[in-house]
């Protein structure tokens, strides 16, 4: 896999490798990874052509991921294109992005960089021989008179004393912190936590162990003790077992707390500086753990503080990086500020859906959670995710539910307000939420919701009564040779009998969609009843005819355009006509432009470019017919991409008059035909 400097991971996996590691032919191939929301973890469909299965996935945010490749939803194997590794995971592969806001989970200077060793020792707990690794500063000094004070920081569940190197780069954060003076001269510890009783575990062997190999103290008042998930709870036993032990405490996405109510209060707020919590926003599993955990603290009287839930991140290393950063810089002297991080949330309740088979889903609450629920239809099934277009600009990215009794479930967020489509995957089959009432008519298995909020205002429904009319238009096709249908928007005031006929925006769908897509799908009524509104559109109609048709230009020209004049009273004039088509339908734009230049005075092409000769084009009748010419795309992700770009190279050469809108963060796909028609709608007739 590659990464560009804008922050695309490519992918291109050997589909003969991956079936000769799983012992068996494949009929899909995914790489599923922290790519989701909340940087929880999502599947990204890879395209299976020939011998490799390909995908573009971005521009991803700065920081470290980690992935693994899956066919078939169950046969996982390493990517063999990366060679990193995680010990406690084989099958995991990991990459880095650089950019801002990773500075500290960045290599550090070679000078700058601290030393990790290994050393093991026998545990009788494990009964067995184990092993553990140790950062040091870049000017440690094993004979130095005053040994280091130590952090012993653990893994979580189902992981290994590697991890924090591997997966949370604790290697680069402790050498740029330290770089920067933003933390103490100090060790770190990370030991093997995969043991029954942990507490034991580490006073009789790990603390030992790292005073025999290391010059570390073993006063408490230069001891701190942190872990995430399982860790975080083993950490909590050790402070609720052993109070005094350890001066500054962290638990990080902790869902355990034992003890609580016979907690040593006393001993522990006597002989603990610091006692600080974590969790991540209400998709982190230990949300309400933490939020359950911190009212019976309160109650017992137990002093604490509480960085806030992390908005951002759910139960991953994402949360868990920042949780070490923040905690490490609160060590062994006074910390960089009091109170939660910039931007961290207070827990005021817990976080609770709806109860098991209320309908419709999914669940969407005040803060962009959304909650999916499966009917009992799928008790018996192994795998069931939800594709959506919540991944890395807009891409479809699967998130799996869990099994909960015979329903399936699962949270997902927080999402940006917009509109979003999705459909079940169950056992690798499409299938569509008939919990959810909504539906799009040219992709039967698709349901959609809407997050509200301001940044989504354009696509929201304007107040009932105030926006414009979409009724039918029938006509004939004699293209198709059949009777057809079209959708017409008007807008408020529209007058039938208008001495001046209004001005007509002609618009056009996909390949694979109709004529009812741009409503359904693209919010087309929502935009221009807002656009109209807000005083942003020249009163006009705006036909979405059916463009599944050999001869697209004949159809429009000699069909629909023809039928909206005598039905809608729209002008036949040019400089009062406009046409624009998302992909298949921007192609088809691009030949009306081209062969029958100047029968538009205004002409848009959203994700669809020109592939005909150069010579061909009579550019002076293109450029004296047309108005305006502006083009839309969106991102590398965008298959029509290069063809955009090369139509720009082919127009520019010869001459032809045209904006560009410039790449947009979306890929191929409604996010983006939504944001062109908001940009170009009120461009029309105006000047």
């Amino acid at each position: 896999m590659r990464i560009d400097e804008d922050g695309f991971a490519s992918f291109t996996i050997p589909v003969d490798d991956v079936e000769a590691e799983v012992g068996t032919d494949v009929s899909q191939i995914v790489a599923e990874g922290n790519f989701g929301p909340s940087d929880n973890w999502a599947e990204f469909g890879l395209t299976m052509s020939g011998d490799v299965a390909t995908g573009v996935l971005g521009p991803l945010e700065p920081g470290q991921y980690y992935y693994q490749i899956t066919a078939d939803d169950h046969l996982t194997v390493k990517d063999p294109t990366n060679d990193t590794s995680v010990q406690s995971e084989p099958e995991w592969s990991t990459f880095f992005v650089d950019g801002d806001g990773a500075e500290l989970l960045a290599d550090a200077p070679e000078e700058n960089r601290g030393e990790l060793q290994e050393f093991t020792y026998r545990s009788s707990v494990a009964h067995e021989e184990r092993a553990a690794l140790a950062w040091t500063p870049p000017d440690y000094d094993e004979r130095r008179r005053e040994p280091y004070p130590v952090l012993y920081l653990q893994h979580g569940g189902g992981q290994s004393y590697r991890d924090w190197v591997e997966v949370g780069r604790a290697a680069q954060i402790f050498d740029n912190l330290y770089a920067q003076g933003k933390i103490q001269p100090m060790v770190v510890v990370m030991a093997d936590g995969n043991v029954d009783d942990f507490t034991a575990e580490l006073h009789r062997h790990i603390t030992k162990a790292a005073r025999r190999h290391l010059n570390i103290s073993r006063d408490p008042e230069q001891r701190a003790l942190a872990g995430l998930s399982m860790g975080g709870g083993q950490t909590f036993d050790v402070l609720a077992e052993r109070p005094g032990d350890f001066s500054h405490v962290g638990t990080f996405g902790a869902g355990r707390f034992n003890h609580l109510d016979d907690l040593p209060v006393r001993a522990i707020n006597a002989g603990t500086d610091l006692f600080r919590l974590y969790v991540g926003n209400p998709t982190d599993i230990a949300y309400n753990d933490v939020h359950g955990a911190m009212a019976a603290l309160d109650e017992a009287g137990v002093e604490y503080e509480f960085d806030g839930a992390n908005p951002d991140a759910g139960h991953n290393w994402d949360a868990w990086q920042e949780n070490l950063i923040d905690f490490a810089q609160r060590l062994f002297q006074e910390p960089p500020f009091e109170g939660m991080s910039p931007g961290h949330l207070p827990i005021d309740e817990p976080f609770e859906t709806p109860p098991s088979g209320t309908t419709p889903t999914p669940w969407v609450d005040e803060n962009g959670y959304v909650t999916f629920e499966t009917t009992t239809d799928f008790a018996d099934a192994e795998h069931v995710t939800v594709w959506a277009n919540w991944g890395p600009s807009h891409l479809w990215t699967r998130v799996e539910l869990s099994k909960a009794g015979d329903r399936w479930r699962g949270t997902v967020g927080p999402l940006e307000p917009g509109w979003y489509h999705y459909r079940f995957i169950v056992d690798m089959e499409s299938t569509k939420d008939t919990g959810n009432p909504t539906s799009v008519t040219s992709e039967p298995t698709w349901s959609q919701f809407l997050v509200p909020g301001e940044s989504a205002r354009m696509v929201m429904p304007v107040p009932d009564g105030q926006g414009g009319d979409v009724q039918e238009m029938t006509y004939t096709s004699e293209v198709a040779d059949e009777r057809r249908t079209a959708l017409v928007w008007t807008p408020p005031g529209f007058d039938p009998d208008r001495a001046e006929p209004y001005p007509v925006f002609y618009l056009q769908h996909g390949g694979g969609q109709s004529y009812t897509d741009w409503t359904e799908m693209g919010q087309a009524k929502n935009i221009l009843d807002n656009h109209f509104l807000d005083g942003n559109l020249e009163p006009m109609v705006v036909v979405m005819g059916n463009g599944n048709v050999g001869d697209f230009t004949t159809e429009l020209l000699e069909n629909i355009a023809p039928a909206a004049e005598e039905q809608f009273n729209v002008s036949s004039e040019p400089e009062r006509r406009a046409l624009a088509g998302l992909s298949m339908g921007g192609g088809q734009t691009m030949q009306v432009l081209t062969g029958r230049p100047g029968e538009f005075g205004y002409v848009g092409t959203f994700s669809a470019g020109y592939s005909g000769d150069p010579e061909a084009l009579d550019v002076e009748a293109i450029n004296d017919g047309t108005i305006l010419l502006r083009m839309y795309n969106g991102n590398v992700t965008d298959f029509t991409y290069d063809s955009v770009v090369s139509t720009m190279e082919t127009f520019d050469s010869v001459g032809v008059d045209y904006e560009f809108d410039g790449f947009f963060e979306g890929p191929h796909g409604w996010d983006t035909w939504q944001y062109d028609l908001i940009d170009f709608a009120p461009r029309l007739f105006r000047s």
